[in-house]
């Protein structure tokens, strides 16, 4: 079986090649005060990016569906499979070229984790649950940053979709020193300025977009 082009992951100098130059003109993105939380990604399509900043430190965790980023979520079983997996985790593993914080605040990938383990297990349905709603298979990616000028962090740019064309929008929460806030990026908007507002939330349930709440959560 031959993977349509479209599942492909680019090759990693593709990502590398992220405009991050831009990244100081942001736009700011939608945000809002709320409690951290862990990032799940159950919508094909779509993936969560969890980033939590520790004085110097800039955690950042990434969730995918495998079938969003590879275009299946069992266990590789052909050689075009296994050069898709082999590719999405090189492309994962270079967090510099996934995200990319403004220059100023001298940022640099101290650390990379990639857990793309796929299984030959098949999805089973629990008691009373359909199948078809199955919790789908993930690929994801734990990053460790160090920023020089901590205080001058204040936006960031994705190289993800560079590297996962099928990808259509990463939904991000984010807690900074300044404080938390969420976005919605997508592969025309892949910049995002950490400005905490009240009372925005990203609508999930209408594919996407910004609509009044006080403390609704991304589901």
């Amino acid at each position: 079986m031959t993977l349509s082009p479209r599942f492909a992951p680019r090759r990693r100098l593709a990502i590398l090649m992220v405009l991050i130059v831009a990244i100081e003109f942001a736009g700011t993105t939608s945000a809002r005060e709320s409690p951290p939380r862990q990032p799940t990604a159950h919508v094909q399509g779509t993936a969560r990016i969890a980033m939590n900043a520790d004085g110097p430190d800039v955690l950042v965790e990434l969730s995918a569906p495998a079938v969003t980023l590879v275009g299946f979520e069992h266990a590789p079983a052909t050689a075009d499979e296994r050069e898709t997996l082999r590719l999405a985790r090189e492309n994962l593993k270079a967090g510099d070229g996934m995200i990319r914080f403004n220059t100023n605040a001298d940022c640099r990938l101290i650390e990379s984790r990639v857990d793309a383990q796929l299984s030959d297990r098949r999805r089973t349905s629990t008691r009373g649950q359909d199948p078809g709603t199955a919790e789908p298979a993930h690929l994801t990616a734990r990053y460790r940053f160090r920023c020089d000028r901590p205080d001058r962090l204040d936006s960031a740019a994705l190289g993800l979709f560079m590297g996962f064309p099928v990808l259509q929008r990463v939904l991000v929460h984010y807690v900074t020193n300044d404080g938390q806030g969420e976005a919605e990026l997508t592969p025309v908007n892949p910049i995002m300025s950490f400005v905490p507002l009240s009372g925005v939330r990203i609508d999930e349930d209408r594919g996407g977009g910004l609509s009044a709440g006080p403390d609704a959560p991304i589901r």
